[in-house]
């Protein structure tokens, strides 16, 4: 709700560019860490966003290279492509990693991986719950991560909650999962457990 109102007052942009200050703080105090921070289809064609974010980046003290990611979803509209490839690219000069999330939640996946250059595409859950059992996700799947990987993007299962569903993930070539199998969400980062090597 909190984010669907800063979207109707105009104020998402001020938003996502608050959320981002809070995890360039976190990770200035944590050398570790590594945050994902969400920003909407809007924001990341807003050019105030984007230069406030890369001032932000270049003032930073710590490296920020590698461990600052942004999310925008694929099921939200963004308006200018162009544009919007334009302050991916910038980002990415800066030392971020940029995910499309969601993607397959939208109608326009497709034209989104042709137009934006990437560097990793988060597959919506819906796909990956089922992916177990084969069928028409498990093809869906086998053939985005070839795509993508000709693409050099690389692939991201989210909601991977059994081990039965993280073997299906790897057995599809997805590059990363996600989801409670690894551990639940908390306010504060925390290192997920150990895990044993499968081959």
């Amino acid at each position: 709700p909190m984010i669907r109102m800063a979207e109707e007052l105009d104020l998402i942009a001020d938003l996502d560019l608050a959320i981002t200050e809070q995890a360039v703080a976190r990770m200035q105090s944590d050398l570790a860490c590594k945050l994902a921070v969400n920003v909407s289809g809007r924001t990341i064609t807003n050019s105030e966003f984007i230069a406030a974010a890369l001032a932000m980046i270049a003032r930073s003290k710590t490296p920020l290279k590698g461990r600052l990611l942004f999310k925008t979803p694929e099921s939200a509209q963004i308006d200018t492509l162009g544009a919007a490839d334009r302050h991916i690219q910038a980002l990415r000069e800066a030392g971020c990693v940029i995910c499309l999330d969601d993607f397959g939640a939208g109608a326009t996946s497709l034209s989104y991986l042709q137009q934006l250059t990437l560097d990793i595409v988060k597959i919506d859950g819906a796909y990956i719950r089922d992916l177990q059992h084969g069928g028409r996700e498990s093809t869906f799947i086998r053939h985005l991560v070839g795509m993508c990987s000709e693409l050099k993007v690389k692939t991201l299962a989210e909601m991977v909650e059994t081990a039965q569903v993280e073997d299906a993930v790897r057995r599809a070539g997805v590059d990363f999962a996600q989801g409670w199998l690894y551990g639940a969400a908390a306010e504060t980062p925390q290192k997920p457990p150990a895990r044993a090597s499968t081959p």
